[in-house]
């Protein structure tokens, strides 16, 4: 009986960790979006996120979207099973569990003027503009102001120093 309450309490903390790095995961976006330089064409049109393999992540962020904006810009939260077939997006995020698609990500996102942040560390390397990282069980992430400039943005200063750097 001890054994069964112990893996009761172990499986409710693991989903409530989840639950909360999807919350944390979801506010940085939403403030990567408000630090980056968008194309002025694209002024008047909804801001699309697109998230591939985390739909906790998709909860959060449809959360966010139905009281906050990116400037004057309404927010959409699109979900997506696989990096195939995705339509214009300003973010893209891909889940950890989708990160060994990072190179057909990149591939179909090719010309996009995109920010594309990935799920799981070291992704930056592959093309992705900001890759999260778990540190001490903080949340902490890479960025790549040369991937992100390849792309057609701009990132802010500010949240370069946030995070740490990479080429």
């Amino acid at each position: 009986m001890k054994r069964l309450i112990l893996t009761f309490l172990f499986v409710c903390c693991s989903f409530v960790a989840k639950a909360q790095m999807a919350q944390f995961q979801a506010l940085y976006i939403y403030n990567f979006a408000k630090n980056i330089g968008w194309p002025s064409e694209d002024a008047s049109k909804d801001f699309v996120i697109t998230v591939i393999g985390d739909n906790d992540l998709s909860a959060e962020l449809n959360k966010l979207a139905a009281t906050k904006s990116i400037g004057a810009r309404k927010v959409i939260v699109k979900e997506s099973a696989t990096t195939s077939g995705i339509q214009k997006s300003d973010v893209v995020f891909l889940g950890e569990s989708k990160a060994g698609q990072i190179s057909s990500l990149m591939s179909a996102q090719e010309g996009n003027k995109n920010l594309i942040v990935s799920g799981k560390k070291g992704l930056c390397a592959q093309g992705a503009g900001i890759s999260f990282v778990s540190e001490g069980g903080k949340l902490k992430f890479e960025i790549s102001n040369k991937n992100i400039s390849k792309r057609g943005l701009q990132v802010s200063q500010k949240l370069i120093t946030l995070g740490t750097e990479v080429d």
